[in-house]
């Protein structure tokens, strides 16, 4: 369904990621693990196509995507990327239905959705996102993204610097939408227990490369391979 196939690319003539190859099936939800500097965030970052590709492409339902993000993002590619960059002076509900009206969606149904999946954000809903705690305006990114309808969701880091009450609703949350909607979802993370947690399986990487591929009651019994790959 999504598949990121030989992804070679970085900033300007640094190369970051090599030959990375993934492949996430539909409603299937799949981690992307490793060490700070091991290239998730700029493999996610090719796959939305915010920087240059100098080799390899994005599939979406079995098509070659154009290297237009805008035009990804009409096809089903939603992405939360790390760090929120939620609009700050923009409310909540501006936020959702900015997010909706640019993928030629209609936005009130967009924020009536985002309000009854994260009920946390409704007494926020007319508050700037600059006011929100770093949790909430975590899941004002996610519920910003949901807003336009994906088929493939990819998130980066989302629970890094988020209280782990947040975290507890964002994963329940994701495996609801998961399981109701058939979202598809790629999860780059440190936070093992937290991505394990509802993912099935795994891509680890390692200096910009995809080391394997590995199940998740596999990889939760190889500490030796935690700590070798992943520092844990």
């Amino acid at each position: 369904m999504f598949k990121i196939v030989n992804a070679t690319g970085g900033y300007g003539k640094t190369i970051i990621i090599r030959d990375a190859s993934i492949h996430v099936k539909p409603g299937e939800i799949v981690g992307l693990l490793g060490r700070n500097g091991a290239g998730k965030t700029t493999l996610l970052k090719y796959a939305t196509g915010l920087i240059d590709a100098s080799a390899g492409h994005i599939e979406i339902d079995g098509k070659v995507t154009p290297q237009s993000t805008a035009k990804r993002a009409q096809l089903g590619l939603g992405y939360v990327p790390q760090g929120r960059y939620v609009f700050p002076r923009m409310t909540v509900i501006e936020n959702i239905a900015v997010a909706a009206a640019s993928n030629g969606l209609s936005w009130k149904p967009a924020v009536e959705a985002a309000m009854q999946d994260f009920p946390i954000l409704k007494p926020k809903a007319k508050d700037l996102a600059a006011d929100l705690s770093g949790g909430q305006q975590q899941i004002l990114a996610l519920a910003r993204a949901l807003a336009t309808l994906p088929k493939i969701l990819l998130l980066d880091e989302p629970t890094e610097g988020v209280q782990p009450s947040i975290i507890d609703e964002m994963a329940g949350v994701l495996k609801r939408i998961n399981s109701q909607r058939n979202i598809a979802i790629l999860i780059a993370e440190q936070d093992l227990d937290f991505c394990l947690s509802i993912a099935d399986r795994a891509y680890i990487m390692e200096k910009g490369v995809v080391k394997m591929t590995i199940g998740k009651d596999e990889l939760l019994a190889n500490k030796p391979l935690q700590q070798e790959l992943l520092g844990v």
